[in-house]
């Protein structure tokens, strides 16, 4: 088991919140552009209708939305986790192996629950 240390939570949730923040942004301004409730949507689907447009291309780009959506809220979840983590206070402990997650990795990546030997191992989510 690690040994206790000080980190300045504070400092490590709000880096989190405002990540959370952008990443909610993005999140609904990607869905507003791949549901066309955007302006710049429906004129672009507008002109694509008028011109012919490419429905193969339309599809592939929706589908591209899809899965930057998804991979957004992913790391959403991953930041109400850290958030937890504060909260409960094992913030900043590898989940896995127990021992300290490095500082500068907290740094690089606030919302890591696991240290970089043990997320390599253990693979992406």
């Amino acid at each position: 088991m690690a040994r206790k240390r000080k980190l300045d939570l504070d400092k490590y949730k709000k880096k989190l919140l405002e990540k959370q923040a952008e990443i909610a942004d993005n999140v609904k301004r990607l869905e507003g552009e791949s549901s066309g409730r955007d302006r710049l949507s429906r004129e672009v689907a507008k002109q694509d209708f008028e011109g012919g447009g490419d429905a193969a291309l339309q599809a592939m780009t929706r589908s591209q939305s899809a899965a930057m959506i998804s991979n957004l809220r992913d790391m959403l979840i991953g930041i109400d986790e850290a958030l937890e983590k504060i909260e409960d206070g094992t913030y900043g402990v590898c989940e896995v192996c127990g021992k300290n997650i490095p500082k500068k990795r907290l740094e690089a990546l606030p919302e890591a629950t696991m240290c970089t030997k043990c997320r390599t191992e253990v693979g992406p989510r």
